[in-house]
């Protein structure tokens, strides 16, 4: 059955992520004019999440007087592969249970507007390529350390999802052949050895960011866990700056905040395995955008599509 909406004008950013559901409205400008997050009901499959999206995406359209769920465009970034074109996730290795979800065609149901579905690393390469460290560059990288690992690609100043639309599976590269066992089901990849969920296993704490507490305050094995997990990082970093020779990279998530260490020894690891000719050019900071990226991208994303549903006005001939 054909999709027939209103043309909006107004934008819900959905940034869902493994512990995290973040929604934010935006007008017609881009401005977040109210937000609201929850923790995300990972245990009780698609339908507990999306129904959490139902109710966020009310509350912050109840919020703003002017706004119409008949008028909104809603724009949601998910941890993991996506079929932007079909709006199904085909798999989040972080939610369990979400195996091929036809998130688009479910939310357009419950909430009766154009519904846009993207890799939550897209669209937080999105935000920091117009909003953050990126802007400016046409060959830009943003990569995620957080609960998982993941990146987004600017190339030739385009968001690039690659052939199927999968591009970016930055943390599933193998680094470690018959390492630790990955959510995704192959062994030693990136985001089984570096991300905060493998860092705080391998300490045998909570999260990450106790590792960086306990490392701070002294503690050896903290301190050894964490360098490990980001010479990791630095040099399958180093890999992708030889392949794509990008303007800049720029790395966000909650891991880097963990510890100052790590973002030296990162740094570190990255001159290990790129070369100097590649590395030289591009610029390596932190994302500016924070804990906003991915709502960002979303509203970037969920504005492109307003835009482009936009009606020419005539132009009329005057005698």
């Amino acid at each position: 059955m054909a999709r027939s909406f209103n043309s909006p004008a107004f934008v819900a950013g959905v940034d869902l992520g493994g512990t995290w559901l973040r929604v934010g409205l935006a007008g017609p400008d881009g401005e977040v004019r109210h937000r609201a997050r929850a923790r995300t009901a990972a245990t009780e499959g698609p339908a507990g999440v999306l129904a959490q999206i139902d109710a966020l995406v009310r509350e912050v359209v109840s919020a703003e007087p002017q706004a119409r769920l008949s008028g909104l465009v809603l724009a949601v970034g998910v941890p993991g592969p996506v079929d932007s074109g079909a709006g199904v996730v085909e798999g989040a290795p972080n939610l369990p249970g979400w195996r091929r979800v036809p998130v688009r065609d479910r939310l357009e149901k419950l909430l009766g507007c154009p519904c846009l579905i993207e890799h939550d690393a897209n669209l937080a390469a999105l935000a920091e390529h117009r909003r953050g460290t990126g802007r400016g560059t046409q060959d830009f990288v943003y990569v995620t350390v957080s609960t998982g690992i993941g990146a987004g690609l600017i190339l030739g100043g385009q968001l690039y999802r690659g052939h199927q639309g999968y591009a970016g599976e930055f943390g599933h590269m193998v680094i470690v052949p018959d390492g630790p066992l990955c959510n995704c089901g192959n062994r030693g990849c990136l985001e089984a050895l570096s991300s905060g969920t493998a860092i705080a296993r391998a300490a045998g704490v909570s999260s990450a960011s106790e590792v960086g507490r306990l490392a701070a305050a002294g503690d050896v094995g903290a301190q050894e866990v964490l360098g490990k997990a980001a010479r990791y990082v630095g040099l399958a970093l180093g890999g992708l700056i030889n392949l794509l020779n990008p303007e800049a990279v720029a790395l966000g998530g909650g891991v880097l905040a963990s510890s100052p260490k790590f973002w030296a020894d990162v740094l570190t690891s990255i001159s290990d395995a790129s070369f100097p000719s590649v590395r030289v050019t591009c610029r390596v900071e932190r994302a500016a955008l924070g804990e906003e990226q991915g709502l960002l991208g979303a509203v970037e994303l969920g504005l492109d599509y307003a835009r482009e549903r936009e009606v020419p006005v005539a132009k009329v001939a005057l005698p």
